[in-house]
């Protein structure tokens, strides 16, 4: 196995590590954080995949960084339907802040009354 294989290998295996436990930790700002390397990792990987011959392949720790790739998937996955339903409440309670857009017969917001008093203590 070449030194270049085995260097991208335990990179892209730590970064989905650390990764993996950002996102088990719901620490999303860390785990985004990370973003850019483990891309860089990966490309890295590729490159000294290509360059292989393919009796150098270190079949165990490609299962073991397969199975990093598996939790990360699973805890990604996660993590954007913890955001989704954060989403969801946010729009749910900026919704009912809003006034209704619904007018009545008279021209007035359905729902208001608008009395002489309360007339006189707008003007």
């Amino acid at each position: 196995m070449t030194a270049s294989l085995d260097y991208a290998v335990q990179s892209l295996s730590k970064l989905l590590a650390e990764e993996n436990t950002a996102l088990a930790a719901m620490d999303f700002g860390r785990a985004g954080a990370l973003l850019a390397p483990k891309h860089a990792a990966a490309d890295a990987l590729a490159a000294a995949w290509r360059a292989a011959a393919s009796d150098e392949l270190p079949r165990a720790q490609l299962v073991e960084l397969g199975a990093l790739a598996d939790e990360n998937r699973r805890l990604l996955n996660r993590a954007m339907r913890v955001q989704k339903r954060v989403l969801d409440l946010v729009t749910r309670a900026a919704r009912g802040t809003q006034a209704p857009a619904r007018y009545g017969a008279s021209g007035r917001a359905a729902g208001q009354v608008t009395t002489p008093r309360r007339l006189a203590t707008r003007i």
